[in-house]
């Protein structure tokens, strides 16, 4: 154990050097660095040599690793008699970290509320107004995101304009996130086309393609590095297709991957391809939400953030930055972004594992959520789970089993983002149940071993249990008095909650006679 922390002290102090960290180094990138050496061994068999002396696995290390290798240090030396055991440090300096984790996401993200340290993001919807803004924070939003890469730039006085009227009638701000279009990229097309696999498909950055050809365009062809054998995709991995050869208007693609029942060309649709180095992060539009962000005191999304030097173009003065962690260049590259990040701007970090998925695909990415995860908490940056949580609730008012187990996990971060769609304010009110649940279960990787009530000493009576806020509740098929109801299922949580409704005039069923000693059997 002295020789793994000698180890580790001196690798890290590599890396702190490789990211330009000069002088006395900031505590939360000297834990990263020392992390980031220590996680780069095989420390399996380690981990199982010190269970069976009731003694730490290095499971949980994260926000701590110094702390962690010294304690284990000084009780390995007890146990060898080599040194009395000098007992633990003082809690708050050995949990210094989480403190810090937890003070930050304060900073940014407003206060915690009782009984849910996890924040919940909102992307707002495109109608809004003061009191459906109330009514989702009521219903358990936190923090208010704005995609100002998508909103036309007419309709950002309305948006700001009901935020701080809701303000006003809460009596305090409202965290507020604007996104950077960064660059993104999404397709122009002349039409709506429908292509298949196998169809091939032109990508214009010139001219016109040929007659009769399905075709589309970026809308900022000057960020592209493409070449023949690269692969591209649209909408997030609906569509993947292959450069098969350079033409005199731009490229000509077969399409690889697409929906059963084909896929629509058709404007506004996203595009993930390989992009030049060289491209300049901030657009246009960008400077513009820039100065609104330093204007109203809000925090600002880079999107698709990749690089250090994507940092240096953003001004002095942000409240706060959020890293969206949306491309294979963004993951690698995450050290040195907290580096360069964390001494110039308050920092957190979201996990976008949409177009993340796109370019890792779903197995690496599914590892990566949790890799990231770990790296956050020992940065102590707070992290953002995002993208398609409760996505069928959100859009069709039921989830998925999957989702609710997607969303629990969700926990694990500092905030959970929900996306927009109709149902927004039941799944704002499951996911708050959720979370509160979650928390009192576990914290980070840390189970919490909060009192299990479902097994009663035998002789004692179990507790008595209604349906939770947030709880499930689903339809049944038909009410218990008879009556029809409609094919579509009604929105979530159900029954709604409220004071019950009339009684129904028919009342309930008649039941069906008994069935007697020869009778042909139970009546229709």
């Amino acid at each position: 154990m002295r020789a793994l922390r000698g180890a580790v002290e001196g690798e890290a102090s590599r890396y702190l050097a490789a990211w330009g960290v000069a002088g006395p180094p900031d505590p939360s990138l000297a834990n990263l660095a020392r992390y980031l050496a220590l996680r780069r061994r095989e420390l399996r068999p380690l981990q199982r040599a010190l269970m069976p002396h009731g003694l730490s696995s290095l499971g949980r290390a994260e926000s701590r690793v110094a702390e962690t290798l010294l304690a284990l240090e000084r009780a390995l030396q007890a146990l060898a008699g080599e040194a009395p055991y000098p007992g633990a440090d003082p809690e708050e300096a050995f949990f210094f970290g989480e403190g810090l984790l937890e003070a930050r996401t304060r900073g940014l993200f407003g206060p915690e509320r009782p009984g849910r340290k996890t924040r919940i993001m909102v992307t707002l919807p495109e109608e809004v107004g003061t009191a459906s803004l109330l009514e989702l924070v009521e219903a358990g939003m936190d923090v208010a995101r704005l995609n100002l890469g998508k909103l036309p730039e007419e309709a950002w006085p309305g948006y700001l304009r009901a935020l701080r009227e809701a303000e006003t009638a809460l009596g305090r701000p409202i965290p507020l996130v604007l996104d950077l279009e960064g660059p993104r990229l999404r397709i122009q097309t002349p039409g709506v086309a429908r292509v298949r696999v196998g169809d091939a498909v032109a990508l214009v950055l010139r001219g016109e393609a040929p007659s009769g050809l399905p075709a589309f365009a970026p809308d900022r062809p000057e960020l592209l590095a493409l070449g023949v054998g690269d692969s591209l995709s649209l909408d997030e991995g609906r569509l993947w297709a292959q450069v098969e050869e350079a033409t005199p208007y731009g490229f000509r693609l077969r399409v690889l991957l697409a929906p059963p029942k084909g896929f629509k060309l058709k404007p506004g649709r996203a595009l993930n391809a390989p992009l030049g180095l060289e491209a300049p992060y901030l657009g246009e539009r960008d400077a513009r939400v820039l100065a609104l962000a330093q204007e109203l005191g809000a925090l600002v999304g880079l999107s698709f953030v990749r690089t250090p030097e994507d940092l240096g173009a953003l001004p002095p003065g942000l409240k706060g930055v959020v890293l969206k962690l949306e491309s294979r260049e963004g993951v690698r590259n995450l050290p040195q972004l907290l580096a360069h990040a964390l001494p110039r701007f308050p920092t957190a970090a979201m996990i976008a594992r949409g177009d993340l998925g796109v370019e890792l695909g779903p197995e690496r990415t599914a590892e990566m959520e949790e890799e990231l995860l770990w790296l956050l908490e020992a940065a102590h940056t707070p992290a953002v789970w995002a993208n398609h949580v409760l996505d069928r609730l959100v859009r069709k008012g039921t989830p998925t089993r999957a989702e609710l187990a997607d969303a629990f996990m969700g926990g694990r971060a500092e905030v959970v983002m929900l996306n927009r769609g109709p149902f927004l304010k039941e799944a704002l009110r499951l996911l708050d149940g959720l979370l509160r649940r979650m928390e009192a279960h576990q914290y980070k990787k840390t189970p919490r071993l909060r009192a299990l009530r479902s097994w009663p000493l035998p002789g004692e009576e179990p507790p008595r249990r209604g349906v939770p806020a947030g709880g499930l509740r689903l339809p049944s098929a038909r009410p218990r008095c008879g009556c029809s109801v409609p094919k579509r299922r009604p929105p979530w949580p159900w029954p709604p909650a409220g004071p019950p409704g009339p009684a129904c005039p028919g009342g309930p069923p008649p039941r069906p006679p008994a069935r007697t000693a020869g009778s042909p059997g139970r009546p229709p």
